[in-house]
């Protein structure tokens, strides 16, 4: 019989099933969010009015593993858990009527994953829940949710939460529990991951296979780790997708109709873009859609294997995010830094994701805590700008940098010179910071979309903690400066370290010696910088598409350009040189693309003289017409005709150049 002795059971007792043991396990795994945490809390065992908990987020984000670790404390504390998925009440699951029919005695606590695959029927979910006993606690889980699917009594008893992403402890909670023991593999695949517990969770499982040779950066490991998260949450590999619409999306980071109908013109911009939304993995974001930042670079490694492709999809995005940056987009003009190469141009303007950063308004009661990283002499100069501004204010608050868990880590102002013009002529206490400056500008000329800065602060060991939190004041800064398109930023230093000075010196800042001062006994510098006529926008164009190969002419007024665009309006070749031509596409479509500019100039300038604008189409836009030939069709003395066809011209020049800087 002692060959058969490894037949013997190693535990003849308390053996579960395969069940309990992936239960146990997936517990003992388990790291709930502090704010998710806190919502079970209240909802569970709390007294607050709330009965139902709608979680929402992008796939990967743990709703379906918060749903499993509500269900678990739903148990320990006697509710009778309800539990069911979405996509198998579509497909083969009962009459949502059934489901609640014979409920036992006692608290019920329902799950729903996955409810936006319940489409319409989730309204009717909704009245199903609206007649459940007052006890009831309900919490459901989807990406989206339908338009008004709860009945609207029951609006008083609902609280939501986005599934927030990880921050770094967490992350690190999470990967030990799978296995990962080694730090600098927690480190690393943490930042690879973006907070996406999803992401940690496969790139754990990589590491205990493979070993150091799965977090290598760029490395085959986690590129296959990355394919399988796209599968995971879409049910498709990366291959069976639209690649097309998820390069853009990838090369762009976000993207809204226009876009895509730009960079991709013979597509449907608009079932274009309801199908990326329908991508578990792809998040709205206002009027446009994001993928999530690993799906992203797994995507655009991909289409980095292919020079040219990538070279086309750069130039015709970027071409699409100068226009609308000229125009003041301010999110365009952080897209078009984060085309770039260039690190400096991408630190300074396009920071990296942050999991645990994010900008924000200052906020009441904040300015003893920011005041205290300026010199002590300079906290009653700070103070004033820390106030929070009244609803009705046209003021440009003060920007932060704020952790997830509330902290300030970083403050910054920056604000139009008309703004700070204003403040000085009423002689508020904030001019002390500013007034030199406007001197400066005022002697130098500079009246041209001009940035003033009174002070940009950082909390002590801010950088430390996160490298990226200079780059994230920064460019959130400068998105709420209301300046379209700046050329000059004055801006003053004070509680600077070495390492902020040096990063503003690799920007092309250089300080202003005589603007060396004191201030309550403590000394003022201020540096200036003068991107050229371009301005910010310009100089990331110009600079893309240096890295593309391509030489742009010298800069020209878009007066200049719109009159030089009328001339040869029916010559593609010129058209499509000009520097306002959109770059990737051929040439006829660059060129038709440079003729719609020109009409709606012109049609904004003239749309009050329709004379003129007659005259204009008559004479440009007509193949092979002649000024002889339309002074004859008009009837006009040649005095009267040349006379009108000159401030025809000058009033779109001037009307083209009042909407954007030279190109």
């Amino acid at each position: 019989m002692g060959s058969l002795q490894h037949l013997t059971p190693r535990r003849a007792s308390g053996r579960g099933s395969l069940a309990t043991l992936a239960d146990t396990v997936d517990e003992r795994r388990y790291v709930c969010p502090e704010q998710l945490d806190r919502r079970f809390h209240q909802l569970l065992e709390g007294d607050s009015d709330s009965r139902l908990l709608l979680l929402n987020g992008v796939g990967g984000s743990g709703k379906s593993a918060a749903l499993r670790e509500a269900a678990r404390r739903g148990e320990r504390l006697g509710y009778h858990v309800i539990a069911l998925d979405g996509r198998q009440l579509v497909t083969v699951g009962p009459r949502l009527a059934d489901v609640f029919e014979d409920l036992p005695d006692g608290d019920l606590l329902v799950l729903v994953d996955e409810l936006g695959h319940l489409g319409a029927r989730a309204h009717a979910l909704g009245r199903i829940l609206s007649t459940l006993p007052g006890p009831t606690r309900v919490v459901t889980a989807a990406s989206d949710y339908a338009h008004d699917w709860l009945p609207t009594e029951l609006e008083p008893l609902v609280a939501t939460l986005r599934m927030p992403a990880l921050d770094v402890e967490t992350s690190h909670e999470v990967l030990r529990n799978h296995g990962v023991d080694n730090g600098s593999a927690r480190a690393a695949i943490s930042t690879w991951a973006c907070g996406l517990p999803l992401a940690l969770v496969l790139g754990a499982a990589a590491w205990v296979e493979h070993g150091a040779a799965a977090i290598q950066p760029g490395g085959a490991v986690l590129a296959a780790a990355a394919d399988d998260l796209v599968g995971h949450l879409s049910g498709l590999a990366l291959d069976q997708l639209d690649t097309e619409l998820l390069e853009v999306a990838a090369v762009a980071g976000w993207l809204d109709d226009r876009l895509l109908a730009d960079v991709l013109p013979d597509r449907d911009s608009h079932d274009a873009l309801a199908t990326l939304a329908s991508y578990s993995f792809v998040e709205r974001s206002g009027t446009g859609v994001t993928l999530h930042p690993l799906v992203a670079r797994a995507v655009a490694e991909r289409v980095r294997r292919d020079g040219g492709r990538i070279s086309h999809l750069v130039l015709r995005t970027a071409s699409h995010l100068r226009d609308r940056a000229i125009l003041g987009d301010s999110r365009a003009l952080h897209q078009l830094a984060a085309l770039s190469e260039d690190p400096q141009l991408r630190a300074g303007m396009a920071p990296a994701h942050s999991a645990t950063l994010y900008g924000d308004d200052v906020r009441a009661g904040e300015d003893d805590e920011i005041v205290r990283w300026a010199p002590k002499g300079l906290a009653d100069a700070v103070r004033p700008w820390l106030l929070p501004q009244p609803a009705s204010s046209w003021r440009t608050p003060t920007q932060v940098v704020r952790h997830t868990d509330g902290r300030v880590v970083a403050a910054a102002l920056a604000m139009p010179l008309g703004e700070a013009a204003a403040l000085v002529k009423a002689g508020d206490p904030r001019a002390d910071l500013v007034a030199p400056l406007l001197d400066y500008a005022a002697r130098r000329g500079f009246d041209d979309r001009v940035v003033i800065s009174p002070f940009q602060l950082m909390a002590p060991g801010a950088a430390e903690e996160d490298p990226n939190v200079m780059a994230l004041r920064n460019s959130h800064t400068l998105r709420r400066c209301r300046v379209s398109n700046p050329r000059f930023d004055l801006v003053n230093e004070f509680g600077w370290t070495d390492f902020e000075r040096a990063v503003v010196a690799d920007h092309g800042y250089i300080e202003v010696p005589e603007l060396r001062r004191e201030i309550s006994g403590h000394e003022v510098r201020t540096w200036i910088v003068d991107v050229g006529p371009c301005g910010v926008v310009g100089l990331l164009f110009r600079g893309l598409a240096g890295e593309h190969g391509i030489d742009l002419p010298e800069p020209q007024t878009q007066g200049d350009l719109v009159l030089a665009a009328l001339d040869d309006f029916h010559d593609d070749a010129v058209l499509a040189a000009l520097p306002c031509a959109p770059l990737g596409h051929d040439l006829r479509h660059a060129a038709d693309r440079v003729r719609t500019w020109v009409r709606r100039t012109m049609m904004a300038a003239l749309h009050d003289q329709p004379v003129l604008a007659d005259l204009l189409e008559q004479r440009y836009f007509e193949p092979a017409a002649t000024h002889d030939q339309v002074m004859r069709a008009t009837f006009l003395s040649r005095a009267t005709y040349f006379r009108r066809v000159r401030t025809a011209r000058e009033l779109v020049a001037a009307a083209a150049d009042r909407v954007g800087a030279p190109l």
